[in-house]
């Protein structure tokens, strides 16, 4: 089961996010726009959406997830006449399917020892990484003591606690040497590695070409061919350079001057590439090929004469190194600067700073100091054996110190190790058990699965709502559907949209009790279902919820394999039939969560609640009012509220009531009407509306006048919760509000 989901940097979910927390049963509403469908699809596709996480209770491999919302819609309904068929069980064997049970409760005895194999390994894992960190630091606590004086036998190992540990397990496995006492090693140390130290490669010198800096046509003045009548023009006021960039943008202009917006002489054009010929083009190239080198080869060196100034190497001056290199940065840095200029106006002369002295400088130092790295190495030959003794005999000393806790870990760790060894069999032997058991499911799943129960149920749900004038039929495709008339007519693309969404949800439905593929019709699932009834009429809202009904009870029976329910709505009617529990009212079950969404500010979040929060839509508009006035869809509820009362309450035509208003606010009142009008019968998401906050205000002032205008005041003080005195006073019971609304819906269900 998924436990619990967080949305956040997506659609109208900002940074900071939402956090769901699921039981079995879950009910999210929320109007349209308030991001219903980003919820189902960050379910439907997880890896797609990396700002949004869920979290599971088991491995997530053991469910599969199905999302019903109008992108399965759109994926699974589209203008090709064959639909992917799906594969049921056959009731053809009562003993197969009873076989199929029985060994899918093994499968699931199998996976439950899977998952306690697989906690136990884990927190056996965690007590063996106990043991190493505290073997290492340990270890680590024998460096810090002996350091100061064994640094040379810990070279390369002391400022990594990991390395130095490993050292320590090889030595106490494979040093079998003389051991000396503390004193007599340091004297050792004094008489030994006071010595030169071990031999040292030489430095390769650093080469740099110094012909690029030096190249000539840096200092060449690029200009177009001086033969033509503009050439004396150009080469008088200096300007070739800004003549080269209007060329370069002379192609789209249409011959429109492209810094004066004139039109350009007859041939002008001509006579500008004829300016720009061929030797020009060729010496630009030449440049920027020039430029390159210089600065790759440039780079290059330098990098190659970094590491001398950062590696800790023999007799080399680093901070003389560190200073040249400064230098040679700084003067590289100007050049580049120049060398841009010369990109830019090729006309222009530029001397490059040269950086020959510079790396001539720090080939100085590399040489002195090979000079004494030969001498070094030369003198070395003579004590390497002597070296690589003491520190095998330093190594000898460490081990011993180390030697109770060493033997201390080892002996847990081999201990705990061979239990994990045990476990890790344990799991691989109970997943062996369980894919057998799982092909022999399968086997017994090919010898029932077909498309065609499916195809039968699907025709069968049909005719019994209603739909008979289309029909579900094999595709000539193997495991396809196809779309039918009653005479045999393809009917894929003549369907309504009312006829569509219901087919589709019925394909949805008879998907989760089976598969498209034949392998997966039985596992577990989770079922997550958005706003199924777009489209529908209200007999097959009812027909849709009694179908969701039947899910809910397959799941609580805890015997199918269904494990988790989601649904999502914005339709009042269809969450009540939905979330109705017979004897419990509006109180909420341990295995259910009730929660709204809402949007604010274009900003959606959530509320849960303790208990079902639909009452009726009438309230709910008045609740969300009252908390979200500054909502991009508050004049929208406060439409809604007018249309619901005054239509409901007598017939009154709000237009009348708005004619005795002054013209200034009757004109605000027509405003809110007509933008609530627009903004009514359409998803919020494709209304884009800049609503100021105090715009907002405005309308909730007319809005407040309406109902005093009419006599009304009362229920406006009621359903706001102005004062608890007036309550009285409305002249609509409770009981009556509810009943206009129930009217008002049953009769726009009615309609439709």
């Amino acid at each position: 089961m998924i436990n619990k989901i967080n949305i956040k940097d997506v659609a109208t979910y900002d940074s900071e996010g939402i956090e769901i927390d699921l039981k079995k049963i879950n009910y999210i509403f929320g109007s349209n726009g308030t991001g219903k469908t980003t919820i189902s699809e960050c379910l439907r596709n997880s890896h797609e959406s990396p700002t949004c996480s869920i979290a599971w209770d088991q491995n997530r491999s053991n469910f599969d997830l199905f999302v019903y919302n109008r992108h399965f819609v759109r994926e699974n309904f589209n203008i090709r006449n064959e639909i992917k068929g799906i594969f049921t069980l056959g009731k053809a064997s009562s003993d197969t399917l009873k076989q199929i049970d029985d060994k899918n409760e093994e499968m699931e005895k199998y996976d439950r020892a899977i998952n306690s194999l697989s906690d136990n390994f884990e927190k056996q894992g965690r007590k063996l990484a106990d043991l190493k960190t505290y073997f290492r630091d340990r270890c680590w606590d024998l460096k810090l003591k002996y350091d100061a004086n064994f640094k040379e036998a810990f070279t390369g190992l002391r400022n990594n606690r990991e390395r130095f540990m490993e050292k320590c397990l090889k030595e106490a496995e494979n040093n079998n040497g003389e051991l000396y006492t503390y004193d007599e090693l340091v004297k050792k140390v004094e008489s030994v590695f006071k010595a030169p130290q071990e031999k040292s490669n030489t430095i390769s010198s650093a080469y740099y070409d110094d012909s690029l800096e030096q190249n000539p046509i840096f200092q060449t003045k690029i200009i177009g061919k001086k033969d033509i009548d503009i050439a004396s023009l150009i080469s008088s006021l200096n300007i070739s350079d800004w003549v080269q960039q209007g060329h370069k943008h002379m192609e789209d202009t249409n011959g429109i001057c492209p810094f004066c917006q004139q039109e350009l002489p007859i041939n002008f054009k001509e006579k500008l590439d004829e300016y720009f010929d061929k030797t020009y083009t060729e010496q630009i190239r030449i440049l920027n090929t020039s430029i390159e080198n210089y600065v790759n080869n440039t780079i290059d060196v330098i990098e190659k004469c970094e590491y001398l100034k950062r590696e800790d190497i023999p007799f080399i001056n680093s901070e003389k190194i560190a200073d040249l290199l400064d230098i040679i940065n700084s003067a590289y840095k100007e050049n580049c600067l120049l060398l841009e200029r010369k990109k830019n106006e090729p006309s222009r002369t530029v001397q490059l700073s040269p950086l020959t002295d510079y790396f001539k400088q720090i080939n100085s130092e590399i040489k002195k100091a090979n000079l004494q790295i030969i001498e070094v190495n030369r003198v070395i030959d003579n004590i390497k054996g002597e070296k690589s003794k003491l520190i095998n005999d330093i190594w000898r000393f460490i081990i011993e110190e180390n030697k109770n806790i060493y033997e201390d870990y080892m002996k847990n760790y081999k201990r705990v190790d061979k239990a994990l060894k045990g476990m890790e069999k344990g799991i691989e032997r109970q997943i062996g058990y369980r894919n057998k058991i799982r092909q022999e499911v399968i086997q017994l799943q090919n010898q029932l699965t077909s498309v065609l129960p499916s195809i039968n149920e699907i025709n069968d749900l049909l005719k019994s709502f209603g739909f008979t004038n289309f029909q579900l039929a094999e595709s000539p495709e193997k495991g396809n559907y196809r779309i039918v008339r009653e005479d045999g007519a393809d009917a894929n693309e003549t369907l309504s949209e009312g006829e569509k969404t219901f087919i589709t949800f019925l394909y949805f439905y008879q998907l989760i009790n089976g598969s498209n593929e034949q392998d997966k019709v039985n596992t577990a699932r989770i079922i997550v279902i958005d706003d199924p009834i777009s489209s529908l009429d209200s007999n097959i809202l009812f027909i849709v919820g009694n179908l969701i009904n039947g899910l809910k009870q397959k799941i609580r029976n805890n015997h199918s394999n269904f494990k988790q329910l989601i649904v999502l709505t914005h339709n009042v009617y269809f969450h009540k039939e939905i979330s109705f529990n017979k004897g419990k009212g509006s109180q909420k079950l341990s295995d259910e969560t009730f929660i709204i969404l809402m949007k604010t500010k274009n900003i959606s979040h959530i509320k849960e609640y303790d208990e079902n929060p639909i009452k009726n839509s009438y309230e709910l508009l008045w609740k969300e009012l009252k908390e979200n006035q500054n909502s991009i869809t508050t004049p929208n509820i406060m439409r809604r509220i007018l249309e619901n009362y005054f239509k409901f309450f007598g017939s009154i035509d709000v237009n009348e009531i708005i004619e005795g208003f002054p013209d200034a606010d009757k004109v605000v009142c027509n405003s809110l009407l007509s933008w609530s009008n627009d903004g009514s019968h359409h998803i919020n998401d494709d209304l884009f509306v800049d609503s100021s906050q105090e715009l907002t205000q405005k309308y909730f002032d007319v809005f407040r006048q309406i109902f005093i205008n009419s006599n009304h005041e009362s229920h406006f003080d009621m359903m706001m919760g102005v004062t608890q005195d007036k309550f009285e006073e409305h002249p609509m019971s409770n009981e009556a509000v509810v009943e206009v609304q129930l009217a008002a819906e049953q009769a726009a269900a009615t309609q439709q």
